[in-house]
């Protein structure tokens, strides 16, 4: 696994930039976050993004989405499974690739939210949560959002939670707090429908919280581990 992790706000400038839609490059996002940042932590394809002249859309192989994937933290991408996912598992959200032979940005941030929600879980409920926003295979057009809004959207409402303490309160428990939260940020959204808003905040919040699973867990295992080592 590599040195580099990114917090989902900083993967969702990386996407944005191989989108063709940041004013910096992915490699100048990754050096103006992380430090120090050695060139061999550095994925190819970035390298590789960074000498192109045009800067347009950047097209993904399934092992750039791998490589991509482990720079954000709490995930974890190998090529086998991404495959399976794409051909097997989320075969029906993901669907052939959008650039030629290459997958598009949305579709890699796609199987980033599928691995977020991969945490609680399995594919044929993350399937049924998802085609309930994105809609159509191969037509962006129809989706309720696009991809990379939804994850822009739980990256920024896990930022803004983080100095939330989970208490035990009935009356203003966790979920109400991400729920207003996101709702706050999808009333930027001006074509949505309050139906449509309910829909997407319902699955945002879904995400956020199977996303603080992630944390719980992976904390559970690092104190758990103390405990064999003093």
């Amino acid at each position: 696994m590599g040195k580099i992790k990114l917090n989902r706000i900083t993967m969702t400038k990386l996407l944005f930039s191989l989108k063709g839609l940041e004013s910096r490059t992915p490699l100048q996002i990754i050096t103006d976050c992380v430090q120090p940042v050695h060139i061999e932590d550095i994925p190819e394809f970035i390298l590789k993004f960074e000498r192109k002249k045009n800067k347009k859309e950047y097209g993904l192989s399934t092992n750039e989405i791998v490589a991509l994937g482990n720079l954000c933290e709490l995930t974890s991408f190998k090529s086998t499974s991404i495959q399976n996912w794409i051909k097997r598992d989320v075969k029906e959200l993901i669907g052939s690739p959008e650039l030629g032979k290459k997958y598009s940005v949305e579709q890699a941030a796609l199987l980033l939210i599928v691995r977020d929600l991969k945490a609680v879980f399995d594919f044929e409920t993350i399937c049924r949560l998802l085609m309930k926003v994105f809609n159509t295979l191969s037509d962006r057009s129809d989706d309720l959002i696009n991809p990379l809004r939804f994850y822009q959207i739980y990256a920024i409402t896990l930022e803004n939670l983080g100095n939330i303490m989970i208490e035990p309160s009935c009356q203003d428990p966790l979920e109400e707090k991400i729920e207003k939260e996101i709702y706050s940020l999808l009333q930027e959204e001006m074509n949505l429908q309050h139906i449509e808003v309910k829909e997407i905040t319902h699955i945002l919040v879904i995400t956020v919280l199977s996303v603080l699973s992630s944390h719980i867990q992976l904390r559970t295992i690092q104190y758990a581990e103390k405990a064999f080592t003093t």
